[in-house]
C-alpha cells in the first residue's frame, strides 16, 4: 500500500472554495455563497474537511483484504475518467456595444466656391484651396514688384485661363445655392438603436440625406475639382468606390476628372444637385458603422451641433475585475458568457486595463465607503448574435484561472484520508471481486473533482464511493 505525506498539498488551510468543494460533494448546500467561485484548494484543508465529512480513515493495521471479505457489496463505484479540469472564476459583466462617440452636423463652407478656386467670389472659406491661390499675375501678393518705383504688372494671366463652366454646371450650381439658401434645420432624426452603415442617411437636413462615410475625422473644406492634394480627398475616393460609384477611380490624394465624375454619380443616386462637389456638410464621418445610443438634436431645430451618441456595433462585455483576482485574466484567453435567458456564448479576452479604481458602495461619495478596486476587462464575443439585441444587461462570466489537460480524476468524495496521513482511493474490481486501497496524490481540485497520480491507477477503473 502506498502511502503519501501528511503535507502533500503543501498549502493554506485559508484557501477558498475547499470547503464547499467538500461540503458540496456531501450534499450539502454552503451557506454563504460568493460570486466568485474557485476550487483550487490545500491539503490541510484537504484533511479537514474529509475529516469532518465523514470520509473513511484506515490506520496503517488495517488489513483491507480482510475486510474486503466481510463486505458483500462494494456499495457505490464510479469510473476514473481521463480528461482536462478547468477552475473557472465567475464574475459580474455588463453586455454592451463596443466603443461611444458622437455624430456632429458640419458647417457649411462658406465658400461655396466650387472647391475654392473663387468660382462665386469666395476665397475658400474655412477648407477651400483659395487662400493658397496665387493673384493674377502670377507673383506673390506683395513685394517690391508693386512698390511706386515698380509699378504693378499687367493682371493677365501668366497661364492660359481655365475653361468657363459650362450651363450646365452652372444649372447644377444654381439648384444646389437654392438648397442651401435660408435657414437650414434637420428635417428627419435616426432613432436609438438603429445601426447606420457606410452609404445609410444618418440624418436629414431640408429634406437632403446626409449619408455616413468611414473615416477617422470629417471634411473640413470643400472638395471639387481645382483643390489641392490632401488625405480628405483621399477618404472622399475611398468611400465612393466602397459604394460603387468609382470603380475606375483611382483612390489617392488627387482630385482629378474620375473623381468629380464618380461624385456626380453619387449626387445623382441621393437625387442631389450634380455638382461634383462636395461640401463638409454633405457627409457624416465616423470609423465605421455606428448604433445609435441617444439622439441629441430635434426636428425643426437649427441643423447644427451634436446630433446623436453612437457606439460601434460589435458585442462586448465589460468586466470590472477585483484586483486581488486580475492574474486569472490574460489578454486573448477564452471566458465563457452566461446571458440573461440562461444560455452559454463564448468569448475572447480584447482588452485589460491597467488603471483599478474603487467602487463606492452603498451611494456614497467619491472617496468614501468601502468599495473593491477593480481593473476594466472587455471581452469580445466570438458569435455576437447569440447575444441579441439586449443593451447594458447584466451577464457572469467564467474566467479559467487553472487548468489541467488529459489528467485522471475522481469524484471529490472518492479520497480516502489514511491515518498515517496522505489520501488513497478504493479501487474495485468487481470481475475478480477484490478492493484495494492506492495511495494517490491529488493534485487540481475543479467543479467536483480531484485530478489524482497513483501507481497502476488507469482510465476505466472503478473506485469506492459513498453510497
Amino acid at each position: 500500500m502506498n502511502h503519501l505525506p501528511d503535507d502533500g498539498f503543501g498549502g493554506s488551510p485559508e484557501e477558498p472554495g475547499t470547503a464547499q468543494e467538500f461540503a458540496e460533494a456531501r450534499g450539502r448546500r454552503p451557506r454563504n455563497r460568493t460570486r466568485t467561485r474557485t476550487f483550487a484548494v490545500a491539503g490541510v484543508a484537504a484533511v479537514v474537511a474529509l475529516g469532518v465529512g465523514g470520509a473513511v480513515v484506515f490506520s496503517p493495521g488495517d488489513d483491507t483484504d480482510k475486510a474486503a471479505s466481510q463486505t458483500q457489496s462494494p456499495g457505490a463505484t464510479t469510473p476514473i475518467v481521463k480528461g482536462d479540469l478547468t477552475v473557472n472564476a465567475e464574475v459580474d459583466g455588463t453586455l454592451g456595444y463596443g466603443g461611444s462617440g458622437s455624430v456632429f452636423a458640419q458647417s457649411r463652407d462658406p465658400g461655396n466656391d466650387q472647391g475654392g478656386s473663387g468660382g462665386n467670389g469666395g476665397s475658400g472659406g474655412s477648407g477651400g484651396s483659395g487662400g493658397n491661390t496665387p493673384p493674377p499675375g502670377g507673383g506673390p501678393s506683395s513685394g517690391p514688384q508693386n512698390s511706386p518705383q515698380n509699378p504693378p504688372q499687367s493682371t493677365t494671366p501668366s497661364q492660359p485661363p481655365s475653361q468657363p463652366p459650362t450651363k450646365q454646371v452652372d444649372k447644377e450650381q444654381k439648384k444646389e445655392d437654392e438648397q442651401y439658401a435660408g435657414q437650414q434645420i434637420f428635417s428627419a432624426l435616426p432613432r436609438v438603436g438603429d445601426v447606420v452603415k457606410q452609404g445609410e442617411t444618418m440624418y436629414e437636413v431640408n429634406g437632403r440625406r446626409v449619408p455616413l462615410f468611414y473615416g477617422s475625422s470629417p471634411l473640413w473644406r470643400a472638395l471639387a475639382k481645382g483643390v489641392s492634394n490632401g488625405p480628405d480627398v483621399q477618404l472622399l475616393e475611398r468611400n465612393l468606390a466602397a459604394l460603387g460609384f468609382g470603380s475606375d477611380l483611382s483612390v489617392d490624394e488627387k482630385f482629378t476628372d474620375g473623381t468629380a465624375a464618380a461624385v456626380k454619380r453619387w449626387q445623382k443616386s441621393l437625387g442631389l444637385p450634380q455638382t461634383g462637389r462636395v461640401d463638409p456638410s454633405a457627409v457624416a464621418v465616423q470609423p465605421g458603422a455606428v448604433r445609435v445610443t441617444a439622439v441629441k438634436a430635434s426636428i425643426g431645430a437649427p441643423a447644427q451641433g451634436e446630433v446623436a451618441a453612437v457606439s460601434g456595433t460589435g458585442r462586448l462585455v465589460d468586466v470590472k475585475l477585483p484586483v486581488d483576482q486580475q492574474n486569472i485574466a490574460r489578454k486573448g484567453d477564452k471566458v465563457t458568457v452566461q446571458l440573461p435567458d440562461g444560455k452559454t456564448t463564448t468569448g475572447t479576452i480584447s482588452e485589460i486595463g491597467t488603471v483599478a479604481s474603487k467602487e463606492e458602495q452603498n451611494g456614497g461619495m467619491p472617496g468614501q465607503g468601502g468599495g473593491k478596486a477593480t481593473v476594466p476587462v472587455t471581452v469580445t464575443l466570438d458569435k455576437p448574435e447569440e447575444a441579441g439585441a439586449l443593451d447594458g444587461a447584466p451577464v457572469s462570466v467564467g474566467f479559467t484561472s487553472q487548468s489541467r489537460k488529459g489528467v485522471l480524476s475522481v469524484p471529490v468524495n472518492a479520497l480516502v484520508a489514511l491515518a498515517e496521513g496522505g489520501y488513497a482511493v478504493e479501487v474495485v474490481d468487481a470481475a475478480a471481486g477484490t478492493r484495494k486501497l492506492v495511495g494517490v496524490q491529488p493534485g487540481l481540485f475543479a467543479n467536483g473533482r480531484v485530478e489524482i497520480t497513483g501507481e497502476g491507477l488507469a482510465a476505466g477503473q472503478n473506485v469506492r464511493v459513498p453510497s
